[in-house]
């Protein structure tokens, strides 16, 4: 992963750098961190190509953490990319009340209405994964803040029990 500096120094880069030096998106905090994890779930369901590129120019404006967001979006991959596309057009053809074998049916009809066919199905499958995962993304990531503070805040009390022990015995 390329660190903050290099990509602010970047010559490619340098008329938005100012837009990229907001702390809220290189550091993790309860507001950053949802907010990287639903956007770059949301995106990598949309796109299939660019996904790491569109997460990171949206994060800018929902001040979402960067490099999180880009992470998330490695959900999908050349690995799970079959079985999620798949899982798509079937989700979407039970949407649409599209029998799943209905374009196998249409054996004379042409490669592009066959394409068309699948198309609508496999789009609205993937519009729902995509909803779904953001919206999970963003609760898990509200969850494992929440945890983790909580986790720091006992941390915190129990050492100051033990400092105090210690200085009254």
């Amino acid at each position: 992963m390329i660190d903050r500096q290099t990509l602010l120094t970047s010559r490619w880069l340098r008329p938005f750098a100012h837009r990229l030096r907001h702390p809220a998106l290189w550091h993790l905090n309860r507001r950053s961190v949802p907010r990287g994890l639903a956007l770059g779930l949301f995106v990598g369901f949309i796109l299939p190509v660019g996904q790491i590129l569109l997460a990171a120019l949206l994060a800018v404006p929902a001040r979402a953490n960067l490099p999180l967001s880009a992470a998330a979006t490695l959900a999908t991959n050349p690995i799970t990319f079959p079985a999620i596309y798949y899982a798509a057009y079937r989700t979407g053809s039970a949407l649409l009340a599209n029998p799943a074998g209905a374009a196998a049916e249409e054996a004379t009809a042409g490669f592009a209405a066959k394409f068309l066919h699948v198309t609508g199905p496999t789009a609205l499958g993937l519009l729902v994964f995509a909803c779904v995962a953001a919206a999970l993304g963003y609760a898990a990531g509200s969850l494992w803040w929440r945890l983790r503070t909580r986790r720091r805040w006992k941390n915190r009390a129990a050492a100051r029990r033990g400092m105090q022990d210690v200085s009254g015995a």
